[in-house]
C-alpha cells in the first residue's frame, strides 16, 4: 500500500503520459481553427466510455439498452462518462453532456435555457433553492440521467427538461476504490494547486448491502479580469470613461459523505437508506483599480471586497418498498433535507489614492429546513398496462438574517441595518400515470399530474407576502419502433413523440420586494435588484420529436426536434427609482423556444471489425427563442446559449495505455432583453484531453488537462434610451488546469 502514495516511481509514466496526450490533443485542435471561422458548422462532441477495462463494453450495452426500451427520451451518463476525464467539478462533467451547458454567469442550461428552466433533481427529489451542482465531487455520483421532457412522477418544473443525479449505490460485488490527486489551476500568468482524495467502500454482509463515499478537496484559483465602462448623452457624445483591473481570488475546502444502506429483508420488502452530508469553506475575495476615467470616478474607484462562507448541509432518505401480489408494487419515501449557511462580507471603499472612504460589513445566516413524503403504487390492472398512482410532498422552512454595519473612512458608525425573514413553502402533487404496450412496436405513456405551491413571506422590514399557484399538466409520451433488421436485433430505429404541459415557478428571493443593492457603481448595468410579489408562474406547452438508430455494439444517432410554447414569460425591468437603478422581475407576456439536438456515438469496430480501438461520439445543438413583447433582433430569452457542439475521440492504445480529447464549442452573439436593454457574449470554444495508464491489474494513472488553450470571455451589457446610454463591457481571462490522479483499487 506504500507504493499507492508515491508519485516518484511515476516520473517516466507522467511523461509518456503527457507526450502522448499532447500529440492527441495537437491533432484534435485543427478543428479549433474551424470552429472559430464558421460558426455555424461547428464540429460535436461527446464524452466516451473508459476503454481500460472489458467490462467497458457490456456497460455501453446496457446504458443503450435502457435508453433504447424507455418510454421516455432520457440519456444516460455512467461512471465511466463521469470518471474518464478526472474532473473535481461537476460543471466539467456537465459541460461535455449532449444537450447542456452554462451560461456566460455560470448558470447550467438545457436547450440553451438556465435560470429556473432547467431542473436540478438528486436522487428523483428536487434540489434547494440555491443548489449549485458543484456541490457534488464527481467521485460520489453513480450516474446522471437526462430527461428531455416531463413525466407524471417527477415534477413539471421543467420547461426546457431534467437532470438526475444519482448517487453512489452499485453494491453488486466488493469494491474498495482509492484516488488521490493534484491539479494545478491558472491563466498564464499564475497557477493554483488543488489537491483532492475520495475512496469508495462497497460491500455486503449478509442481508445488509452498503456503499460508502467520502470525497476531500480544495480548489484554488485566480482569475483576472478587465472593465470598460462607456456612458453617452442623447446625442451619442462621450461623456463617461472608466477603466478598471480586477481579480478575483477563489478558495473551496469541501468535504463530502454519501452512505447508502439496503436491507433487504426477503424477496418481497427492501428498505434503503440514502444521504449525502457537505460541508463546505468558501473564501473569495475581489479587487477592483480604476486606471483611467474620463469625467467621473466610480464611489470607490479602488475597493476590495471579501466573502467567507460556511455551509453544511445534510439530505437524508428513507425508501422502503414492498412487492404485492400480480407483480404490484408500493414505494414510499421519507427525507429531510437540513442546511445552514454562515456568511461574512467585509467591502472596503477607498479612493485613487487608496484612501479608505467607507467601509461595509455584513453577517448574514440562512437556514434551510425541508421535510418531504413521497410515495407510488404500481400494478398492471389490465393486461399490457402498467399504472402507476402516486403523491409526492414537501414542506419547506427558510430563515435568513441580515446585520450590516456601515462606517466611513474614520471608523464613524454610518448606518446600521437588522433584517430578518421567514418564508413558509407547502408544496403536494397528485399523479397518475399509464403505461401501455399499445403493439409490440408501438407503446406510449399517458399521465397526468396536479402540483400546488404555497408560499408565505414576511420579516421584520416588510409586511407579510402570501402567493398561491396550481398547475394541471397532462403528458404523453410514445415511442413506435420502427422495421429493423430481424437479424441484428441491435439494429433497430424508432420514433418518439412527447406533449408535455410544464411551467417554472419563481424563487422565493424574486417574490421577496427586498432591495440587494450593490456596493459601487450602481448604474442601468450594473443596478441593485428588488423582488416583485406579484410574479406569476411561467406556463409553457411543448412538444419533442425524436429519431434514433442504434446499430453494432454501442452504436446511436438521435436526432430531435423541439418547441416551447410559454406563457406569463419573467423579464428583469430595469429602471430608475428616486435617483437609484433597479432591476425587478416582471411577467412579460409570451415567448417561444424551438430547436434541434444532434447526436452521434460511433464505436469504428462495431461497423469495420479491423479498425484501430477507437469511439467517436458528436453532438451539436441549435436553439432560437423571441419574446412577443421585445422589439427585435436578438428578442432571445436572457442567456440562451443559441448553438453549442461537442466533438470527442477515445482510443485505446494498447493494454495499458488509453487517450482521449473532446473538443467544445459555444456560440454566443447579441440579444435582447428589454426596449432599453441588450448584450453580446462572445463565442467560447475549450479542448480537454485526458490520458489513463494502467501500471497494474488495480492501479492506474489519470492524467487530466482541462481547458488546454484557454481564450478570454467577453461579456458586454448596454442601455440605451432617449436621454442617454450606458455600456459595461467586461473580458475574464481563461482558466486551464493540468490534474494528476492515481486510482487504486483494492
Amino acid at each position: 500500500m506504500s507504493s499507492i502514495f508515491s508519485f516518484t516511481t511515476s516520473k517516466l509514466t507522467a511523461s509518456k503520459l503527457t507526450i502522448s496526450s499532447l500529440t492527441l490533443c495537437a491533432l484534435t485542435s485543427s478543428a479549433i481553427v474551424a470552429a472559430q471561422a464558421a460558426e455555424n458548422t461547428v464540429a460535436p462532441t461527446v464524452t466516451n466510455k473508459d476503454p481500460v477495462q472489458s467490462v467497458e463494453v457490456r456497460g455501453v450495452s446496457t446504458v443503450l439498452d435502457e435508453r433504447k426500451q424507455a418510454t421516455a427520451s432520457k440519456a444516460i451518463i455512467n461512471q465511466e462518462d463521469i470518471a474518464r476525464y478526472g474532473d473535481s467539478n461537476l460543471s466539467d462533467v456537465l459541460k461535455r453532456v449532449p444537450g447542456l451547458g452554462f451560461s456566460s454567469t455560470g448558470a447550467l442550461q438545457m436547450r440553451g435555457l438556465g435560470s429556473g428552466y432547467t431542473q436540478i433533481l438528486l436522487n428523483g427529489e428536487p434540489t434547494p433553492q440555491g443548489f449549485l451542482v458543484d456541490s457534488i465531487a464527481p467521485d460520489l455520483i453513480e450516474r446522471i440521467e437526462v430527461l428531455r421532457s416531463a413525466t407524471a412522477e417527477y415534477s413539471t418544473q421543467a420547461i426546457a427538461g431534467t437532470i438526475n443525479i444519482i448517487l453512489k449505490n452499485n453494491v453488486k460485488k466488493p469494491q474498495h476504490d482509492l484516488k488521490i490527486g493534484v491539479a494545478d489551476t491558472g491563466s498564464k500568468s499564475n497557477g493554483k494547486i488543488s489537491p483532492n482524495i475520495s475512496l469508495q467502500i462497497a460491500d455486503r454482509i449478509g442481508p445488509l448491502a452498503y456503499t460508502i463515499a467520502g470525497a476531500l478537496q480544495r480548489q484554488q484559483r485566480n482569475t483576472p479580469s478587465t472593465q470598460d465602462e462607456v456612458g453617452t448623452d442623447q446625442n451619442g457624445n462621450i461623456n463617461l470613461l472608466r477603466h478598471a483591473q480586477l481579480e478575483e481570488r477563489f478558495t473551496k475546502d469541501e468535504f463530502s459523505f454519501a452512505p447508502r444502506l439496503i436491507w433487504t429483508f426477503s424477496d418481497d420488502d427492501t428498505l434503503t437508506s440514502q444521504s449525502f452530508l457537505t460541508s463546505s469553506r468558501i473564501n473569495n475575495v475581489k479587487e477592483r483599480h480604476e486606471t483611467s476615467v474620463l469625467n467621473t470616478l466610480s464611489d470607490f474607484p479602488n475597493n476590495v471586497g471579501s466573502w467567507d462562507a460556511y455551509t453544511n448541509a445534510l439530505r437524508s432518505d428513507l425508501n422502503w418498498r414492498r412487492k404485492l401480489s400480480d407483480s404490484a408494487k408500493i414505494e414510499m419515501t421519507l427525507g429531510v433535507n437540513l442546511s445552514h449557511r454562515h456568511t461574512y462580507f467585509d467591502f472596503e471603499g477607498m479612493s485613487l489614492a487608496q484612501t479608505l472612504l467607507e467601509r461595509h460589513q455584513v453577517v448574514s445566516g440562512v437556514n434551510d429546513q425541508i421535510a418531504t413524503f413521497s410515495g407510488k403504487y404500481t400494478a398492471p390492472y389490465i393486461d399490457k398496462h402498467a399504472l402507476v398512482l402516486g403523491w409526492d410532498g414537501s414542506l419547506i422552512r427558510r430563515d435568513e438574517n441580515r446585520i450590516e454595519h456601515i462606517s466611513d473612512g474614520l471608523g464613524n458608525d454610518a448606518a446600521d441595518s437588522n433584517e430578518a425573514y421567514q418564508s413558509k413553502v407547502k408544496r403536494l402533487a397528485l399523479f397518475a400515470q399509464d403505461e401501455w404496450d399499445i403493439s409490440n412496436q408501438l407503446s406510449a405513456s399517458l399521465g397526468l399530474r396536479w402540483e400546488g405551491l404555497q408560499t408565505t413571506t414576511d420579516g421584520n422590514v416588510l409586511s407579510p407576502v402570501h402567493n398561491q399557484s396550481s398547475v394541471l399538466s397532462p403528458l404523453l409520451q410514445s415511442v413506435w419502433k420502427l422495421d429493423g433488421d430481424p437479424t441484428n436485433p441491435k439494429q433497430t430505429q424508432q420514433f418518439r413523440l412527447a406533449l408535455t404541459r410544464t411551467y417554472k415557478a419563481p424563487t422565493t428571493t424574486n417574490l421577496i420586494p427586498r432591495r440587494y443593492t450593490v456596493d459601487n457603481n450602481n448604474s442601468a448595468v450594473n443596478p441593485d435588484n428588488q423582488g416583485n410579489p406579484q410574479l406569476r408562474p411561467e406556463l409553457a406547452w411543448g412538444l419533442d420529436a425524436t429519431f434514433e438508430q442504434y446499430f453494432g455494439q454501442g452504436g446511436l444517432f438521435s436526432a430531435n426536434v423541439f418547441a416551447r410554447k410559454i406563457d406569463d414569460v419573467i423579464l428583469d425591468k430595469v429602471s430608475q427609482q428616486n435617483g437609484v437603478w433597479t432591476s425587478i422581475p416582471t411577467n412579460s407576456g409570451k415567448a417561444q423556444v424551438h430547436g434541434i439536438e444532434l447526436e452521434l456515438k460511433l464505436p469504428l469496430q462495431s461497423v469495420m471489425s479491423k479498425a484501430p480501438a477507437i469511439e467517436l461520439r458528436a453532438n451539436v445543438n441549435r436553439n432560437w427563442s423571441s419574446v412577443d413583447q421585445i422589439p427585435g433582433p436578438d428578442n432571445r430569452l436572457d442567456q440562451q446559449t443559441p448553438l453549442s457542439a461537442n466533438l470527442a475521440m477515445d482510443y485505446k492504445w494498447d493494454q495499458q495505455l488509453t487517450l482521449g480529447g473532446n473538443l467544445g464549442y459555444q456560440r454566443g452573439g447579441h440579444i435582447r432583453t428589454s426596449q432599453t436593454l441588450s448584450g453580446f457574449t462572445g463565442n467560447l470554444r475549450t479542448l480537454d484531453c485526458y490520458a489513463v495508464w494502467s501500471l497494474a491489474k488495480q492501479t492506474q494513472l489519470r492524467l487530466s488537462l482541462t481547458n488546454l488553450f484557454p481564450q478570454n470571455k467577453l461579456d458586454v451589457e448596454n442601455y440605451q434610451d432617449s436621454q442617454s446610454g450606458r455600456q459595461l463591457s467586461t473580458t475574464t481571462s481563461g482558466l486551464s488546469s493540468v490534474k494528476l490522479t492515481l486510482e487504486q483499487a483494492f
